[in-house]
């Protein structure tokens, strides 16, 4: 409840976290100090412990007293964490288990401090903790309890400190049965939030008739222990649900884009059985496969035709060039017939000279 009007007291404790925050101390630190305060607290309440013998309201007195000023630093630390912006999930869930120390710790010290019977601290101590889990379970199933309920930890606090001020004998009593009263108020507040939020009313007729309503499951068939156990490890809370249904409909969606990449290919119906050779291959597939790899020779095959093409334009080229380069050569041949046949004239001359000089 004090909870909602934390609002209202935002601006003072912003001051008092910039000014616990120049100390240079984290909240860490300030939430162990309300620690170490609540276990100060629990001692005083039992000074009163027969072994000791301290008046009651001095135990009393000195045990709130501690108290107030270990909730105080509970405030702090929070405080801190907001101005110092060092707020985290491991802080958040330190600061509330160090809590529920401070609190168990601080019943122990009343129940050693024999203010009251014993049965009544113990069931005081049990709501308190039963107000603070009804709370996180709630945050774990999605539903936001904080401040929702007559008392929390706070309210309890004060109550107790604020009775443990007033001289009078039973005054630890009272307050111990003021907190059973409103622990148990709030738990049944969480409660009906909780089935509100779900939609099913926890606190109508119509909810304790279908409790005490007989159902004929004779002709049903029922799962086995380990397929029970086996869903329920499986299944998560409503509010993660939508984010994990998304997730595997993402899935299923990447897996039919990639099934339609890489089967764009026309499947073969009347293909089915596996080729016993080939273990966990479709033959269509197989079929497909040496289909795509032909294809792909045959790419090769007329990119490598290309080359081939250009290479008989050479040789045609090449051998156009060898026919002029023969037709230079009978040119070329000419002159040395012309050679031939002025040697047959000069020798021929020779021949005549030679009969002229044997005339």
């Amino acid at each position: 409840m004090l909870n909602n009007l934390r609002n209202k007291f935002d601006p003072i404790l912003e001051k008092i976290g910039i000014g616990f925050a120049k100390l240079g101390f984290g909240p860490s630190f300030w939430t162990w100090i309300g620690l170490i305060l609540s276990i100060i607290s629990a001692i005083m309440f039992s000074l009163h412990s027969p072994s000791i013998g301290a008046s009651w309201y001095t135990a009393t007195f000195l045990g709130g007293l501690f108290l107030i000023i270990a909730g105080f630093f509970d405030a702090v630390d929070g405080a801190v964490a907001r101005v110092t912006k060092k707020t985290s999930a491991l802080g958040n869930f330190l600061d509330s288990v160090i809590d529920k120390v401070s609190e168990i710790v601080v019943f122990i010290g009343i129940l050693i401090g024999n203010f009251t019977n014993p049965v009544l601290v113990l069931v005081t101590l049990s709501l308190s903790i039963l107000v603070s889990y009804t709370r996180a379970k709630g945050d774990s199933i999605g539903v936001d309890l904080k401040g929702k309920g007559i008392a929390e930890r706070a309210e309890r606090i004060l109550i107790l400190a604020i009775l443990a001020f007033i001289p009078f004998k039973d005054n630890i009593s009272v307050a111990l049965w003021i907190i059973s009263i409103l622990a148990i108020i709030t738990i049944l507040e969480r409660l009906k939030i909780i089935s509100e939020v779900f939609g099913m009313p926890l606190f109508s007729i119509q909810t304790f008739s279908q409790i005490f309503k007989r159902e004929d499951m004779s002709n049903q068939s029922f799962s086995s222990f380990s397929n029970y156990n086996r869903d329920q490890s499986t299944t998560k809370s409503p509010s993660n649900n939508k984010g994990f249904l998304n997730k595997q409909d993402n899935k299923k969606d990447l897996k039919s884009d990639e099934s339609k990449s890489t089967n764009s290919a026309p499947k073969a119906s009347y293909l089915d059985s596996t080729d016993p050779n080939e273990t966990g291959r479709n033959t269509a597939q197989i079929i497909f496969e040496q289909e795509k790899e032909d294809k792909k020779t045959l790419g090769k095959s007329t990119t490598s035709s290309s080359p081939s093409s250009a290479a008989s334009s050479t040789t045609t080229t090449t051998t156009s060039n060898n026919k002029k380069e023969n037709k230079e050569s009978t040119t070329s041949s000419s002159p040395s017939s012309a050679a031939s046949s002025t040697t047959t004239t000069t020798t021929s001359n020779n021949k005549k000279e030679n009969n002229e000089t044997k005339i």
